[in-house]
């Protein structure tokens, strides 16, 4: 049963994301927003994020073929991203960092201030993307223009603004959401060079 549920939750992560975001909204609008109103902040970030890779993954979905075919301009559209690093990186990043340090700042609110970095570093990676591909669309860029950059950058804004942030462009939120941005591509050229190494 165990086995079966990883497969069935490797397969489908993303369309259960999509679901489970909107249960999470729903619920951070209704319980979490009048009680503590910068947690809500930090932790809405998980549920939109979520939205962010149902663009990605499910509706078109192709991200993987995208960064494959587009980025590293390869004939695969399932190496070397592959569904293995795709499922565990999103799962590491968004299922469990996000929530894991939304949580933790309710103790102490420092423990999730880079999330709005994060946010607004991964939509303008679409951009980026876009423009090195020389591509009109990539998978994500729609919600990253829509909720991801403009979102990220309302709540350090508003952040800063609270006193919760005192430089809102120097600081350790900034490097750590940017760093776990940056991770990403340094972890998809690693791939492809063991691909291109293995061919």
């Amino acid at each position: 049963m165990i086995k079966n549920y990883f497969q069935w939750i490797k397969r489908d992560w993303a369309k259960v994301g999509f679901i489970v975001a909107i249960f999470l909204t729903v619920f951070m609008f209704v319980f979490i927003r009048q009680t503590n109103f910068v947690v809500f902040i930090l932790l809405i970030n998980t549920p939109l994020y979520m939205f962010h890779e149902t663009e990605e993954y499910v509706f078109p979905g192709g991200f993987g073929k995208f960064f494959n075919m587009d980025i590293f301009k390869l004939d695969t559209e399932d190496e070397p991203v592959n569904e293995n690093f795709i499922f565990a990186i999103n799962i590491l990043y968004i299922w469990l960092l996000l929530p894991l340090f939304g949580m933790l700042s309710l103790s102490n609110v420092s423990f999730g201030l880079w999330i709005p970095y994060f946010t607004f570093f991964a939509g303008v990676s679409h951009i980026v993307l876009a423009i090195k591909a020389k591509k009109t669309y990539n998978p994500g860029l729609i919600i990253s223009l829509v909720l991801n950059i403009p979102f990220g950058l309302w709540s350090i804004i508003y952040l800063s603004n609270q006193g919760l942030i005192d430089q809102p462009i120097f600081n350790l939120h900034l490097l750590i959401g940017l760093l776990l941005n940056l991770a990403l591509p340094v972890m998809g050229g690693l791939l492809y060079k063991r691909h291109m190494k293995d061919k």
